[in-house]
């Protein structure tokens, strides 16, 4: 078994596996939008940094606060039709909420793994990148754009993504890379 067929054995390719984040911006439970322990993969989330904190220096004004509601109401619906396994209208709910709320996170990732289910490898690769764009320690990101990158073969850019989760600190990543002996 080859490296990159050990890391794919690893974070796997199986629908069954991956469900996508629960939480919305502005609900109860999520105040620190996007921090949450992630429910679908054992990869440590806290401590990333978010650009939106940054423009709203933690405080959400009264223009931004309907956004994130609004984008919330289509999060959840997609997150529903996720469950349901409807994933084409999930990726729509979710585009819809990115479209009222354009650095909205969750969005983009759960649309990420939508794509990764009809097998649209390209655009969950995009949503990924749009992610680190906007949120460069979201490991999340890093670790589930190298499995598609492994996926689709390009073995260079995987290996680059798995390096950077490595140094965010995805214990499994370190783990796999350093029985390979390679540094991170």
């Amino acid at each position: 078994m080859g490296f990159f067929d050990r890391f794919k054995k690893t974070r796997g390719t199986d629908k069954s596996e991956e469900v996508p984040r629960d939480q919305a911006p502005g609900d109860t439970e999520s105040t620190e939008a996007g921090r949450a322990e992630e429910r679908d993969l054992s990869i440590p989330l806290a401590g990333f940094e978010d650009s939106r904190e940054k423009k709203d220096q933690g405080k959400l004004t009264s223009f931004v606060q309907p956004l994130r509601e609004e984008g919330a109401m289509y999060f959840r619906r997609g997150n529903a039709y996720f469950k349901l396994q409807n994933y084409e209208r999930a990726i729509h709910d979710y585009s819809r909420a990115i479209d009222v709320f354009p650095e909205y996170i969750e969005a983009y990732y759960n649309r990420a793994v939508a794509y990764k289910y009809v097998e649209n490898y390209l655009k969950a690769i995009e949503d990924y990148s749009t992610i680190i764009e906007i949120a460069p320690n979201f490991v999340a990101a890093y670790a589930g754009r190298a499995t598609l990158y492994t996926a689709l073969n390009d073995h260079v850019s995987a290996m680059e993504d798995m390096k950077t989760a490595a140094r965010l600190g995805l214990k499994d990543i370190q783990d796999l890379l350093k029985a390979k002996g390679i540094e991170w």
